[in-house]
Parts: C-alpha cells; sequence; structure tokens
C-alpha cells in the first residue's frame, strides 16, 4: 500500500497548514524510526505494518502538480493507496476519510483527480479551519502553537486509524476516524 501525503517542498512550508499531509507521512515514518530517501521526484518510507508493506511518499513538487508525480508511481506499483491531504471545511482538530469524492476547490486533489481520470481513490483530509483570509494565503500560513498541539494528537489518531484500515479494513478505519474530533481545551 502507499500513502502520498501531499505538501509544498522547502523548509519555507514547513508548518503551513497545506503541508498537513507531508507532517502526516512524517510523523508516521518517525513512529517506526524510519526516514526518508530522496528519488528523483518523491522521497519515500518503506516499512511493515500488520506483514503488509507499506511506502510513504511525499511528492517533491508543488501541491497544484503532484499528480503527475503519482500517476507513474502507481502505474508502476499498481497498489492500494491513500491520499492525506489539508482541508480547509474542516476545523482544525477533525479529520474525514472518504473512500472518494471531488476536489472540493484542493488545487491537490484536483491535480490527482486529473492525472489519474478518476475521483475514485480515498483520501484523509485533516482539518485545518475555515480562512477568514485569502485561501490560498491562509493554506501557506503556519498554525498558531495551540493549533499545531491539536494537529500532533490529531495526527497521531489518524496514524492509529491507519493502522487500523492496513489490519482490518476500511470501514472500521473510516468508524474510527470519522468520530475524532480532538478540542483545543485540555
Amino acid at each position: 500500500m502507499i500513502i502520498f501525503g501531499l505538501g509544498n517542498p522547502g523548509l519555507r512550508y514547513r508548518f503551513t497548514r497545506h503541508n498537513a499531509g507531508y507532517l502526516f507521512v512524517e510523523r508516521f515514518a518517525r513512529h517506526h524510526r524510519k526516514r526518508f530517501l530522496r528519488r528523483k521526484h518523491y522521497s519515500i518510507s518503506r516499512f511493515k505494518v500488520a506483514g503488509i508493506e507499506l511506502s510513504l511518499i511525499k511528492p517533491r513538487c508543488w501541491m497544484n502538480q503532484c499528480g503527475g508525480v503519482m500517476a507513474p508511481i502507481l502505474l508502476e506499483y499498481s497498489t492500494d493507496f491513500l491520499v492525506v491531504v489539508d482541508d480547509v471545511d474542516l476545523p482544525v482538530g477533525r479529520i474525514r476519510l472518504r473512500s472518494k469524492g471531488g476536489d472540493g476547490g484542493h488545487l491537490g486533489l484536483r491535480s490527482v483527480i486529473n492525472a489519474l481520470q478518476t475521483e475514485k481513490f480515498p483520501r484523509l483530509r485533516i482539518g485545518v479551519g475555515r480562512p477568514k483570509i485569502d485561501t490560498a494565503d491562509y493554506v501557506l500560513s503556519k498554525f498558531t502553537r495551540d493549533e499545531r498541539r491539536v494537529l500532533l494528537r490529531v495526527v497521531e489518531e489518524a496514524i492509529r486509524g491507519v493502522r487500523v484500515m492496513v489490519a482490518e479494513g476500511f470501514a472500521k478505519a473510516q468508524n474510527h476516524i470519522n468520530a475524532i474530533n480532538i478540542r483545543n481545551a485540555d
């Protein structure tokens, strides 16, 4: 199984809202004490969960070009995959696992849909909150300290959910993940 974490490359974007997908795969690899190895157009980390080989991939291109990196990988490996992205329609502290859907205005998802010529692929959407400013500026802004604390807790729960998906199936993982609602106050 391949898990694509979408984001923008470079330190400038490291803790921005648009890089929630990168953050997810980086934390997942860290759980398994694995690093990412650089390839020509992406970075990859591999390990097993419940006996299943996982490949975590960070396309090293702009968000709106990621479909062009993903399509050749999927043609070569022809395996199940999951796309992890940020979502402005979900508040920080919420995540959603869906088996298919449109792009919802997300340029990364639009790129994937165009490259694969289908909307029928699973995606894990990590809430980054609704902007009060221009959406493009908002997704390239950094999380506040409190938001980042909540985001890291959400990512930990999402990692548990993906482990459930690998071991016990999509439906069970969807029930676990879609029930997650972490609030700012502890």
